[in-house]
């Protein structure tokens, strides 16, 4: 199912070659948050790498941190970036999901295949020197370990996510 998209006036500036990769990103990343609206509006922010909101009557809307290089270049987020502010509406639309950065970070980590874990998780803490060298190895392991993350927080842990931090150092 295709997104519906409606553009702030600021995106509709963007060229048309720019915005097309927004979106075809934000359709591949929402078919694994499939509890959103297919229709958004996106915006973009040049303070935040991204905001979602969401209206009283379910009216959805993303900033998303798309910027001109100096070299030219346009630098838009990055999947995991995308897919950690869909995870958001998710949590706003679900009595399941607790709120909060960290549990936001863990569940989007385990929805997301590794292809798309494209970069260390926003708001968990990685080992230092990980933010910038993040391979495809993390990502795969990222992904399993907020599966077991989520599969301990069924069984009563309250500190899920500390226990991803504390996992993901000891195996790195």
């Amino acid at each position: 199912m295709d997104l519906e998209i409606v553009w702030s006036r600021k995106a509709e500036q963007l060229p048309p070659g720019v915005r097309k990769e927004l979106a075809e990103r934000l359709d591949r990343l929402h078919r694994y948050f499939r509890e959103i609206r297919t229709s958004m509006k996106i915006g973009i922010s040049r303070s935040y790498d991204g905001l979602a909101f969401q209206s009283d009557d379910g009216h959805v809307k993303l900033m998303l941190g798309v910027r001109r290089l100096r070299s030219g270049r346009w630098k838009l987020p990055t999947y995991y970036t995308v897919a950690h502010e869909l995870m958001h509406l998710v949590q706003f639309n679900s009595k399941d999901l607790p709120g909060g950065e960290r549990a936001c970070d863990i569940h989007a980590l385990a929805r997301l295949p590794p292809e798309f874990i494209d970069e260390s998780p926003t708001y968990l803490v990685v080992p230092r020197g990980r933010r910038g060298r993040w391979t495809a190895a993390d990502a795969r392991m990222a992904h399993e370990l907020a599966l077991e993350a989520l599969r301990r927080r069924e069984q009563g842990l309250r500190r899920y996510a500390s226990w991803w931090e504390q996992e993901f150092e000891r195996r790195v």
